[in-house]
């Protein structure tokens, strides 16, 4: 019972921070927005609008369809499923390179495929490095409880009166 409540506790914790965290950096951008003197309120509008309504008619879709047909894997399959979704969709228009001017070599000028692949490595790499050690302990685990079970123990009892 104490158990739940630490965990519950600590996840509290962390969300305050998280909160706490993004408050603040909400606070930072308007503040920054309020003294830019160019700052269209327009387009400003229009963005967040744009970014709004992506999130809601693309990539929350995806992530609730993603979370439905992973109901029966690991809990961080789905979470490393999940950031590799996120990170593809913001990288994907500069993997594809629209927009891209060849008059103009600065634009988008990196390797941005390479770098996709390398951070989806970076994601994937630790999840199943994770899963494998435990399913190798898991394994471990099963070998040492079937080999306790064939042993039998006896007890040796000290000679009796009829083994004289």
């Amino acid at each position: 019972m104490t158990n739940q409540r630490d965990e519950r506790r600590r996840a509290g914790g962390a969300r305050r921070l998280l909160i706490g965290t993004g408050a603040l950096v909400i606070a930072y951008a308007i503040s920054g927005a309020i003294a830019d003197p160019d700052l269209k309120v327009g387009g400003v509008v229009l963005f967040l609008g744009a970014v709004l309504g992506l999130h809601d008619a693309v990539f929350m879709p995806l992530v609730l369809g993603a979370g439905a047909l992973l109901t029966r894997s690991h809990p961080l399959v789905r979470a490393a499923l999940i950031v590799s979704l996120a990170v593809t969709l913001v990288a994907l228009p500069l993997v594809l390179g629209h927009g891209r001017d060849p008059d103009n070599p600065s634009a988008l000028p990196l390797p941005y495929g390479r770098g996709l692949g390398a951070v989806l490595i970076a994601i994937w790499a630790p999840t199943l490095a994770f899963l494998a050690l435990r399913r190798s302990g898991d394994r471990q685990q099963r070998w040492r409880r079937s080999n306790r079970q064939k042993t039998v123990r006896t007890r040796t009892l000290p000679p009796g009166p009829s083994d004289g």
